[in-house]
């Protein structure tokens, strides 16, 4: 009698792995571009702090810092509004193709009972609604380890593992999809408050939120470290390590 295997998951073909790819170098492609009216808001908010300017915009030399920090501050929401929608599609398409093989796969090679209970092991099951708590570390190194990751395991497989790796990312995509739809609706909201002139050239606590917000979704940043981190150093360990408990 012959011993019962587990049926085989093609859960990674290439266009998924390709799409994963291209999901990573897009986010790569904004952090470069975000990297250096960053660096400038967070030294123009330093300077803007050490000179106790809140409250005395109207004074000289405060008058200007204000004024250029609100003006990187606007050049940051332009910058934003225009790389966050091909950052959005790219994510989306991950999604939807991962999606589309799990049904595939799972659906049809695993009992709903079993499907159910891989989820549920499964990190980032959440019903909360979407905030901005990404963990630590760039968007970009993130996808890339998911890239390197599956570029690197076979594109069948039995068992839970390969299984478990295309859950977690799925759901991964399903979050940042989230993150990036209410960073959008954010600056939707700041930049009519600036065209309405309720607040350019007045700094506000809202707009040093925002400024955190894009950190956080971009960059990993939780308001602990200060600047933008450098990427996580070293290799992925053979055995597979969730990217999002690092």
């Amino acid at each position: 009698m012959l011993a019962k295997t587990s049926p085989t998951l093609r859960l990674f073909p290439t266009t998924v792995v390709e799409s994963i790819k291209h999901t990573s170098e897009t986010a790569k492609a904004m952090e470069a571009d975000l990297q250096s009216v960053i660096e400038r808001l967070n030294q123009q908010e330093e300077l803007y702090t050490a000179s106790k300017c809140e409250g005395a915009e109207a004074e000289q030399g405060c008058s200007e810092i204000t004024g250029q920090l609100s003006q990187t501050y606007l050049e940051m929401l332009n910058l934003m509004e225009s790389r966050l929608p091909v950052m959005e599609d790219s994510v989306r398409a991950t999604n939807t193709s991962l999606e589309r093989r799990i049904r595939k796969e799972l659906g049809r090679k695993t009992t709903p009972r079993g499907l159910q209970k891989l989820l549920e092991k499964t990190p980032l099951k959440s019903s909360e609604p979407a905030s901005y708590r990404r963990r630590s570390g760039r968007l970009s190194e993130k996808f890339r380890q998911y890239y390197r990751l599956v570029a690197t395991t076979p594109r069948t497989g039995a068992g839970g593992s390969l299984a478990a790796v295309a859950a977690e990312i799925y759901l991964d995509t399903r979050e940042v999809q989230d993150l990036i739809a209410l960073t959008r609706d954010e600056i939707s909201r700041a930049k009519l408050m600036i065209d309405l002139d309720q607040i350019y050239g007045i700094i506000t606590p809202e707009m040093f939120e925002m400024v955190g917000r894009v950190k956080t979704i971009i960059f990993g940043e939780t308001g602990e470290e200060e600047g933008i981190p450098d990427p996580p150093q070293g290799n992925l360990k053979a055995e597979y390590e969730s990217p999002l408990d690092m």
